[in-house]
This record gives structure tokens, C-alpha cells and sequence, in this order.
């Protein structure tokens, strides 16, 4: 029978910490310890000795304080808290120039979260990358993204209206709104199109009933204005 040691210690490494940190985060939020920052050179603790809070603790001299913890490995700490691999994020690496410039221009938190997620020679991950900008200013979210265009997959320019349609089309305005204009209920409408995956579910649809004319009318703050003008067909 497999056992495994009551008080028990991990120290971290590349491989293990994203997994054994989602661990920590846990027992964190259980105990009402405040600080989220788990630094990458110490050990994760079964529970801390004193006052079982905090559940990391320096290296040094660590097992000669507490003899009655034991390390245990990755394996191990998977048995013991039921966790389950983590994929290794994307590496990549940015230029130490690059890094500064985004030390300098940060907030006390992201100091602390480039400290965490950035090593002093630029190596960090998409997902870091990624993080910095959903903490970052609105000057700063554009310029992350142009200097990091792999980590963020180019967003559809499309509209998704699948939620809205259940039917070969439905209407987009209230019920006898269209009737309020003179016009049918139903002169716009979004539909499917399973034939055109390009435009399935993306567009509206313009009742036949009318003639349709797009025309530019003017300007407004220097962009062009548009207008989509409908006439009655005459019998």
C-alpha cells in the first residue's frame, strides 16, 4: 500500500510550478492569506509550521529546522492532492530593452507580476504576455499587442449573431416596430445560410418587398456616412 508523509514539502522547479502553484492558489483562498505571489525559488508546504497560512517557505536549512517534513516528488504531490498535469505553456523570449521598457512604465502590481512572470534575460510565456495586458492601461494594451503579435491570434472582424437565430431567419426589431415605420415586421432580419460558411449566421437580410439603395451622405468627425435608403416597389 502506497503512503505518503503527513507534512510534506515540493520545491519548485520549471516543470512542476504552474501545477503545483494552481495547487497553492487554492489553499490560499481557503485560508484567507491575502497575498497571491508564489516566487519560483522556494518550497510549497503541505501546511506552513506556524500558523498555517502562507504554505511556501525558503530552502535554506529548511530540513534541518523541520525534520519531520519530507520532500516528496511531482508524482507524489499529484497523489497526495488529486491534481492532474498541467501543459508546459509556449516559452518564448523578449528582448531585456523591451523588458525594462515595460519595468519602468509599470504600477507597483505589474512590477510584481513581471518579477514573477519574466526572467531577468526576457524568457516568459504567451500566457504571461497575455496577462500583461489584461492588467495593463489603455496607452499601453495597443503596444503590447503590436510588439507581440504571435501571442494574440488575430480576433474574427466578423459579428456572431448565432444566439439570435432560430429559425432560417429572425427578425432583429421588436414586434410591429416595422409596422410603426410602414414597413413589414420582417424587413430585417438576420439569416442562416449553411451553404456560405463565410456569412452563416453574420448578416441581415433585407426583405425583398422593398428596394434597397446605399448611399454616402456626407461626413461626420472626417469619416464618411452611409445610408441605407428603402423605396416601395411600385406594381
Amino acid at each position: 500500500m502506497n503512503t505518503h508523509p503527513e507534512k510534506w514539502y515540493i520545491p519548485l522547479t520549471e516543470e512542476n510550478y504552474n501545477e503545483v502553484k494552481s495547487w497553492w492558489l487554492k489553499q490560499v483562498e481557503k485560508s484567507g492569506w491575502g497575498r497571491t505571489h508564489l516566487p519560483h525559488d522556494v518550497l510549497v508546504l503541505s501546511e506552513h509550521p506556524w500558523d498555517f497560512s502562507h504554505y511556501w517557505s525558503g530552502p535554506t536549512g529548511f530540513s534541518v529546522r523541520f525534520p519531520d517534513y519530507q520532500e516528496i516528488t511531482l508524482e507524489q504531490f499529484r497523489q497526495i492532492t488529486n491534481s492532474t498535469p498541467i501543459p508546459m505553456p509556449k516559452t518564448i523570449k523578449i528582448s531585456r530593452q523591451l523588458l525594462n521598457e515595460y519595468y519602468d512604465a509599470a504600477t507597483a502590481p505589474q512590477m510584481e507580476y513581471l518579477s514573477e512572470h519574466f526572467k531577468l534575460d526576457g524568457t516568459t510565456t504567451e500566457e504571461a504576455i497575455r496577462g500583461l495586458h489584461a492588467m495593463a492601461c489603455d496607452r499601453w494594451k495597443p503596444r503590447i499587442k503590436k510588439n507581440h503579435p504571435e501571442c494574440f491570434p488575430e480576433e474574427s472582424k466578423h459579428f456572431d449573431f448565432s444566439n439570435y437565430v432560430s429559425h432560417s431567419c429572425f427578425n432583429i426589431l421588436k414586434e410591429r416596430f416595422g409596422h410603426q415605420l410602414g414597413m413589414s415586421n420582417n424587413f430585417i432580419r438576420i439569416r442562416k445560410n449553411e451553404s456560405n460558411s463565410e456569412t452563416h449566421k453574420r448578416f441581415f437580410y433585407l426583405d425583398s418587398d422593398y428596394n434597397w439603395e446605399l448611399k454616402m451622405d456626407g461626413r461626420e468627425f472626417s469619416d464618411p456616412v452611409y445610408v441605407l435608403i428603402p423605396t416601395k416597389k411600385l406594381s
